[in-house]
């Protein structure tokens, strides 16, 4: 799609949307308190159990708003374009950093920047938060949204197998690639206890894995960057996966999943379940976020760690921002902020690590999730490494083509990074100059 074109269907999608939000609002009046205001999640059942908790305990605390959940795990971005078109969103709803900016680029969000700027509760100070978090919800200098978690991308290693391989667990947060390679290879059994690197081990005989990887998730951006390549220049002009360093970064994952056979296929993770072959002692090694909680664990030590350095001398993680906005087409923008604000603040005390730099610490953590008591001090120590992808309106194509061009062929098939990078690259630049 040429720019002009690409610029016209952003119009269009922008004057749905709006044309929803104003058509939702018209000319309401505040009703009776208090207001129910309707929250959309992506929240699956336990998840959406723990957050009604909270929602009940601020609902019993304010005469202004009653806060009603709607959680739609399953294709939630679109269930959500299509109600805010259709003039039936939900007051607020939560958004994570790939999809922020495109809201508030269709002007789906309410503009909330005047009102925090008057608004004294903790949650409501913007220089409280980390800069990073924060700029992921703001647009053309205008905020339109707050994030309730920034977490870093951590390796949780199942210590009662670290020490079955003879590995102390005061070492692993400073380990190398070749450190996890190793590892990860030392943990992979197959049927007759032999590693990948004993002669005779059987790839279709493999009773324990040393890591777990789908395509899209670890990001393979962060071996990239920990190779010293880019995906995405932060200028937006160019996405140099074909680079040395971006192909070494690609190649290390390839070798792991096809030449060391250390990772689960495709098939069986999705009939064992991702995280839960780790749960269950079938995967030794896996890289989740720091809220996680693979620490709960009857059955094993489970233990979270700061990601492996790499060969550029850097152990960056993919930074996963979750947050909330308020929808512009909502009849009751006041009390929906309210709303908002309070409701963030109790996400912050509910979610790790926060956001915000006075609970984004080790003792915060042991707080509110006891059981990462082992975790804390990694997690913390992750957040230092963390880094977010570069976000533009237009990421999500972009990622759809990385993903599907890209991470699929070498994670899910079997291609070298290095034969398709170059051809990849052409299609990524080709969407980065339709957006310009």
């Amino acid at each position: 799609m040429s720019g002009t074109r690409k610029a016209a269907a952003l119009i269009v999608a922008a004057g749905v949307l709006v044309a929803g939000a104003l058509f939702a609002r018209g000319a309401a009046e505040e009703p009776d308190r208090p207001v129910t205001v309707r929250l959309a999640t992506w929240a699956g059942a336990s998840e959406a159990n723990e957050l009604q908790e909270i929602l009940d305990e601020l609902n019993d605390a304010s005469d202004r708003y009653y806060i009603e959940q709607e959680s739609s795990p399953a294709e939630y971005y679109t269930n959500l374009l299509t109600q805010i078109a259709g003039g039936t969103a939900a007051d607020m709803f939560w958004l994570d950093q790939d999809n922020l900016i495109d809201f508030a680029a269709r002007g789906a969000l309410l503009d909330i920047t005047d009102r925090l700027a008057e608004d004294e509760r903790p949650a409501a100070n913007t220089s409280a938060y980390f800069d990073t978090p924060m700029e992921r919800y703001t647009y053309e200098g205008r905020v339109y949204g707050l994030p309730w978690i920034s977490m870093p991308v951590v390796l949780y290693v199942n210590v009662d197998h670290l020490r079955e391989i003879g590995r102390d667990p005061a070492e692993v947060n400073g380990w190398t690639w070749e450190d996890f390679r190793d590892a990860a290879i030392e943990f992979t059994r197959d049927n007759r206890d032999r590693t990948p690197w004993d002669s005779g081990f059987d790839r279709d005989e493999i009773v324990r894995y040393g890591f777990s990887m789908v395509p899209g998730w670890p990001p393979i951006q962060q071996w990239i960057w920990q190779a010293g390549g880019e995906e995405l220049t932060a200028d937006l002009t160019s996405s140099p996966i074909d680079s040395d360093e971006a192909v070494a970064g690609a190649e290390f994952i390839y070798e792991l999943l096809h030449e060391y056979r250390v990772a689960p296929r495709q098939s069986m993770i999705d009939d064992r379940g991702f995280d839960q072959m780790m749960r269950d002692g079938q995967v030794s090694m896996f890289m989740g976020g720091g809220a996680d909680d693979l620490e709960r664990n009857d059955a094993y030590d489970i233990r979270a760690f700061v990601l492996p350095e790499g060969p550029a001398g850097t152990r960056d993680n993919w930074a996963w921002i979750g947050g909330m906005s308020v929808w512009e087409g909502t009849n009751h923008p006041d009390v929906a902020y309210e709303a908002f604000v309070d409701l963030t603040q109790a996400i912050h005390e509910w979610k790790v690590p926060s956001p915000r730099i006075e609970l984004a610490n080790e003792q915060t953590i042991i707080e509110l999730q006891p059981h990462k008591e082992h975790s804390a001090a990694s997690i913390i120590a992750s957040l230092e490494h963390m880094r977010a992808p570069h976000i533009f309106p237009g990421y999500s194509e972009w990622a759809t083509v990385f993903g599907e061009r890209y991470v699929d062929p070498i994670v899910r098939g079997n291609d070298l990074p290095g034969d398709i990078a170059s051809d990849v690259r052409a299609l990524l630049e080709a969407v980065l100059e339709d957006y310009r």
